[in-house]
């Protein structure tokens, strides 16, 4: 009897972990699949696109792939992440098809190392200080930030564009050295910091200005003369096998139809008057 409850008990069993196994699919990490279906039930061709994008440009760009996906019948799949680490995985690779981090001096690293052969300006990204709603630290400015007790989170200088920039900004108005001992988070992503300061881990956190969230953050911005403002641009990798397709994505990324996706997510757009003396 007992023999003949394990074996059933067995079976079952094993029937459990075939149907399991049958079920469990999907991308891990920040891979993104852009969409899995055209417009109207359509089977999308087997044709697709490797794009590694800087996660701090996520909205826009997968508004920007569902509309290219159903224009073209070519599937989107985004790596999303920090600049820094896409662009050394791209060079681990050596695979994909373009290239989008938070700042152009990335895309200057891959076309220095042959990564990239072609791209478009296409946005701004500008770095201001977001607070929580209310702003109860009561901070003004950057030089704020070197306030005794003041809990800032940035990016990690040597990483994401976020992080880069920040340093940058700070040691421009001579105020890197005086905000470490306020440095209570480094993050590996621009989203990251968002998170923080939800979170009330961090009073203040230097992001890019179109990621703020007014229902929930207070902006206090930084003078445009003592700010950041880099174009961000768009590039065709020297990988892609589908140097058409790959040249039109990013045509189309860099459109009036493709920065209108940008404009709403809170983007100024390339070329924009307010920064055209810098």
């Amino acid at each position: 009897m007992h023999k003949k409850l394990l074996l059933v008990f067995t079976v079952f069993a094993a029937f459990a972990l075939i149907l399991g196994a049958g079920c469990v699919s999907g991308n891990s990490g920040e891979e993104k699949d852009a969409g899995a279906q055209a417009s109207g039930g359509e089977e999308l061709s087997e044709e697709s696109l490797i794009v590694y994008c800087g996660a701090g440009l996520r909205v826009p760009m997968d508004n920007i792939a569902e509309a290219f996906e159903e224009q073209k019948n070519v599937k989107i799949k985004y790596t999303y992440g920090g600049s820094a680490q896409l662009l050394s995985q791209i060079e681990l690779l050596q695979e994909g098809d373009a290239y989008m981090p938070g700042a152009k001096s990335y895309i200057d690293s891959a076309v220095e190392k042959g990564f990239v052969s072609d791209s478009n300006d296409v946005v701004y990204h500008v770095m201001t200080i977001a607070v929580p709603k209310g702003n109860p630290k009561n901070i003004t400015s950057l030089e704020d930030l070197t306030e005794e007790g003041l809990r800032v989170g940035i990016g990690e200088p040597d990483g994401p564009a976020v992080g880069k920039a920040a340093k940058k900004l700070l040691e421009k108005n001579n105020l890197w050295e005086g905000i470490q001992d306020n440095i209570v988070v480094q993050s590996g992503t621009v989203n990251e910091l968002l998170v923080y300061l939800n979170m009330d881990q961090t009073d203040a956190v230097i992001i890019w200005e179109d990621l703020l969230n007014e229902e929930t953050m207070d902006k206090v911005d930084i003078p445009v003369s003592a700010g950041f403002v880099k174009v961000v641009p768009v590039g065709m990798l020297t990988f892609t096998e589908k140097e058409d397709t790959a040249k039109q994505f990013i045509d189309f990324v860099s459109s009036d139809a493709g920065k209108a996706y940008f404009e709403e997510a809170g983007f100024d757009t390339y070329p924009c008057d307010k920064y055209s003396d810098l």
